[in-house]
């Protein structure tokens, strides 16, 4: 996992964007069944690190983009205005400009 090197406003702002498609997975355990047709994940500090390396596994077998955001589960909720704790969101729609920003 990488961190992301991005301002959390515009985190906040790409990751409401990236929602707005409506193809989107919340929670670990989901996100580890829908990498196959993810484009990429943002995990948190909250996630437990068996749950995180099956995350990676997953991620690397699909292919997929993984990013590790140093926030927890309750900030991520926060910046992508979930009532709930977040602590891995999965995207399947989003831009290629997006994913680039979210990884760099």
């Amino acid at each position: 996992m990488k961190p992301a090197l991005i301002d959390t406003p515009q985190l906040s702002k790409l990751l409401r964007g990236a929602m707005k498609a409506g193809k989107f997975t919340l929670g670990a355990r989901e996100s580890v069944s829908a990498m196959k047709g993810a484009k990429a994940a943002v995990c948190t500090s909250s996630v437990p690190p068996p749950l995180a390396a099956r995350l990676k596994e997953e991620a690397k077998k699909h292919n997929v983009a993984l990013v590790d955001i140093p926030f927890t589960s309750a900030e991520l909720a926060k910046m992508i205005g979930s009532p709930y704790k977040v602590s891995v969101l999965t995207l399947r729609s989003i831009s290629e400009a997006d994913l680039k920003a979210i990884t760099r």
